[in-house]
């Protein structure tokens, strides 16, 4: 069986250092996987503890425990993992997730502390090892609101709120499977996740493993990556073009470490040795990923593809889109952003624009390419006691039904006031029942916004904070579907 699925999806595990002190990352540990409904065994070794928590009795070692376990989870100070893990050894334990930090990344005493962990383990071949200094591993199995909840967490940070998703994430940062995981769950409560996967130091299991078994593994379309080195330069190249023919596979990486202040952190974080700039950008242009610059951008862009794959969208290959307001100034910027990021609204299609000079006033007609500006045609139509929201609803059926035009956005107006005028859930169907995809950039009372975002969301429609933020989103997806064979 390959390791990694033992990892991911383990029968049983122990956790050593599970503790009663809730203010104990054990504790925290262990609360993880029994309160999110981890199917397997769970088992908590603690020498200095006695009785039971949640119901599950305490060992003083993992060789008393009686049944087989898959993998042993360390929360416990690195002085002491030498002989835990000679004792997983001699229980025939296949995995250990080390989350003790103090290894080379403090410099020669845990260096020293390294070589015995490799001397022990035979070199990894008694045990497999995933960390040290790591956040653990996630699996997402069922919505956290759902009668199917379930899913193995190894964090020390108690999560309650997650969604099944497509997206996989390999990290050398504990925070992608930590605190900032947290927030992406909760911000985005209808962006959903198949694994994090946090490696920290790398000493044994690394990105390649991880990323080879995302791959293979058809629950996965999107796999964020965060990395401080790379284990195997070539192999890292190898897997990135591999998924670039396949179908429904995107890459996204950040790479850390880059400059010279940003390789002395790196030092003092995961032990990660300075690589060169240009090997750096070598490796990445060569890979096919899509490079970003910062955590946000990581996941805006996962987010993107998401939703493209699990609404089965068509990905824009040309550029083409529309934008939908009711500003000028705002379309005047959202012009200026898509030739910025190399889109375009092209000039509508004659039927298309028969359909909107229909709808809009004699003193302010459409204009012939493909910005509308759809206030104008609003009040015609309330001028003449005609719904708006029919109006609109006109403009968008045209709009999808052109061509020329790949993709919509939109500038939604959220109000109270105005809620008459909004004909969000018939935009919703059209989107839903078109084949190209609709952004949104929302503004007004700040409620109706977080109320349409989340009305958005339900149904794996996007919105973004800013103009530019769509924009750059959407050129992100013209870009990958120009050079991949894979979307």
């Amino acid at each position: 069986m390959d390791i990694i699925d033992v990892f991911l999806h383990p029968k049983s595990v122990a956790v050593i250092g599970a503790s009663k002190k809730f203010t104990k990352g054990g504790f925290r540990i262990t609360t993880n996987l029994v309160t999110n409904n981890y199917k397997g065994k769970v088992y908590l070794v603690n020498p200095n503890a006695d009785g039971k928590l949640y119901d599950l009795e305490f060992k003083k070692s993992i060789l008393d425990i009686e049944g087989d376990v898959d993998i042993a989870i360390f929360y416990v100070p690195n002085r002491f993992i030498p002989d835990l893990l000679k004792d997983c050894i001699k229980k025939g334990v296949k995995g250990a997730i080390i989350e003790a930090s103090g290894f080379e990344e403090v410099g020669d005493k845990g260096l020293e502390l390294k070589k015995k962990v490799i001397e022990i383990t035979q070199n990894f071949t008694k045990i497999r090892v995933v960390g040290p200094n790591c956040m653990g591993l996630s699996t997402i199995d069922g919505d956290s609101d759902s009668e199917e909840k379930e899913a193995f967490l190894t964090g020390f940070g108690v999560f309650s709120t997650f969604k099944r998703g497509n997206i996989g994430i390999i990290s050398q940062s504990g925070m992608l499977n930590g605190g900032y995981l947290m927030h992406l769950m909760t911000q985005y409560p209808n962006l959903g996740f198949r694994y994090s996967c946090s490696v920290g130091n790398k000493t044994d299991l690394s990105e390649i493993e991880f990323l080879e078994y995302m791959i293979k593994d058809d629950t996965v379309n999107v796999i964020a990556i965060y990395l401080e080195s790379f284990k195997d330069p070539r192999k890292f190249i190898e897997l990135c073009k591999k998924a670039k023919t396949m179908p429904n596979k995107t890459i996204l990486l950040l790479r850390g470490g880059i400059t010279s202040q940003g390789q002395k952190a790196t030092l003092s974080h995961t032990g990660s040795m300075a690589e060169n700039a240009r090997l750096i950008n070598g490796i990445i242009k060569q890979s096919g990923s899509i490079q970003v610059n910062s955590f946000y951008e990581l996941f805006q862009y996962a987010r993107s593809f998401s939703m493209m794959y699990k609404t089965g969208k068509t990905f824009p290959k040309k550029g083409n889109v529309s934008f939908v307001a009711g500003s000028g100034g705002a379309g005047t910027i959202t012009a200026d952003l898509t030739m910025k990021y190399g889109l375009t609204l092209p000039v509508l299609e004659d039927q298309t624009y028969s359909v909107l000079v229909n709808v809009f006033p004699d003193w302010m007609p459409p204009n012939r390419f493909a910005f509308v500006d759809i206030w104008p045609a609003m009040e015609k139509a309330m001028m003449n006691n005609i719904n708006p929201g029919d109006v609109s609803s006109q403009v968008y059926k045209a709009l999808v039904s052109d061509p020329n035009i790949e993709g919509i956005f939109n500038m939604q107006f959220c109000s109270k006031q105005f809620k008459g005028m909004s004909n969000i859930k018939e935009i919703i169907k059209i989107a839903e029942n078109s084949h190209k995809p609709f952004y949104f950039w929302l503004v007004g009372d700040a409620k109706e916004v977080q109320r349409i975002s989340n009305q958005l969301g339900k149904h794996q429609i996007p919105n973004f904070p800013s103009l530019e933020e769509m924009v750059k989103n959407f050129s992100i997806l013209v870009r990958e579907s120009k050079n991949t064979s894979g979307v």
